[in-house]
């Protein structure tokens, strides 16, 4: 009798990838809103199996309590910063619609003219450039309108899609926290690889998400607030301000010089050297340097610490080019959600080359 297992298997692979493809294309709709669940609730699962024996055991009220603690401690938060940001941009573009739409050729090279004198250019490149400025003023003008719409349905669409998928990821956290331990198990159980491996990447990503979402809101929250102490200071609107730093921290290294350097230009527009030059040299030392680049690394790294053996190879997280790349990826592709996307993905990939590169040492030629 002839054998026919070994085509039983090809077919059977062949089942499960279109299987797999079938999900895909049918909860495409809904995957950033999943993935985002997974990554918060992955972060804080350790808090959950806390919660677990105050519950007397119970999953069903432990996760539907975690998934209220995040939802009040994550979630409307940065809703309500997005919102926020939105109305407020939105009444900004009003006010540059109506500025821009005043401006001529004239009073536009009058402007330019006030911002050039504070510049160490003489007098020759400053009427050169004023030249250049009356003669491609509409231009500029087009380009500032252009600009301006662009950044507005930008943060609006991506706030109104935000603001569409909470309601999805809170219900999918729940599920997370509850069945999650059950999950990951059969996750093992299916992968053809060794249990050792799917460990490794399963830690890898718990220990990046928690990494992840504990350091940017941490840095978010400090550059915040520390912008909207010096704007406050300054008798600028702190409050918002402030959030918006909050939410455009999100970006590494560029994050807060979106809204630093517009708030700069106004106050020297205005005449008001001490706010320009305070405001520049927060925006640059303090939040640019020493939050981004000194207190940010130290967070990563000392979160990676307090995660162990499940925090190595966690490269990603503390190399600036890979940070910087896969996090401007991931909001290209998935816009603010991308955030925490970009630098998860590009790291689970990193794992996979680990488990490869463990798996088929042996073979792998290292002369």
């Amino acid at each position: 009798m002839r054998d026919n297992r070994p085509h039983e298997e090809g077919f059977l692979i062949i089942l499960l990838v279109l299987a797999l493809i079938g999900l895909i294309w049918l909860f495409y709709p809904f995957l950033t809103a999943l993935f985002f669940a997974m990554i918060l609730a992955t972060a804080s699962y350790r808090l959950y199996e806390g919660l677990l024996p105050r519950f007397k055991g119970s999953k069903t009220m432990a996760a539907s309590a975690m998934s209220a603690l995040v939802f009040v401690g994550v979630i409307a938060p940065v809703t309500y910063l997005l919102v926020e940001v939105s109305l407020q941009v939105g009444q900004l573009y009003g006010d540059a619609q109506r500025w821009i739409g005043s401006q001529d050729s004239e009073s536009l090279a009058q402007l330019n003219q006030t911002l050039l004198g504070y510049l160490p250019l003489s007098e020759a490149t400053q009427n050169s450039a004023l030249e250049q400025i009356k003669a491609n003023s509409e231009k500029i003008i087009i380009f500032v309108q252009k600009t301006t719409v662009f950044l507005l349905e930008g943060i609006v669409g991506t706030t109104s899609s935000f603001i569409a998928f909470i309601g999805l990821s809170v219900f999918a956290l729940f599920f997370f926290y509850r069945d999650g331990h059950a999950i990951a198990k059969h996750i093992a159980i299916l992968s053809p690889l060794d249990n050792r491996y799917d460990r490794m990447i399963m830690q890898r990503f718990a220990s990046l998400s928690s990494v992840l979402t504990l350091s940017v809101v941490g840095i978010a929250v400090l550059q915040g607030v520390s912008f909207a102490l010096v704007a406050w200071a300054l008798g600028l609107p702190g409050l918002f301000i402030g959030m918006a730093i909050a939410v455009t921290s999100f970006i590494p290294i560029v994050g807060a010089a979106l809204v630093w350097i517009p708030v700069a230009l106004y106050a020297l527009a205005q005449g008001d050297i001490v706010a320009t030059l305070v405001l520049v040299f927060w925006g640059v030392v303090i939040t640019g340097f020493v939050i981004d680049n000194i207190v940010r690394p130290m967070m990563i790294t000392k979160l990676t610490k307090t995660l162990g053996q499940a925090g190595e190879g966690l490269i990603v997280a503390n190399h600036t080019l890979l940070t910087v790349l896969s996090t401007f990826a991931g909001l290209i592709h998935f816009g603010v959600i991308g955030l925490f996307f970009g630098p998860v993905i590009a790291a689970m990939a990193i794992t996979i080359f680990d488990v490869y590169e463990h798996k088929n040492s042996n073979i792998l030629d290292r002369s």
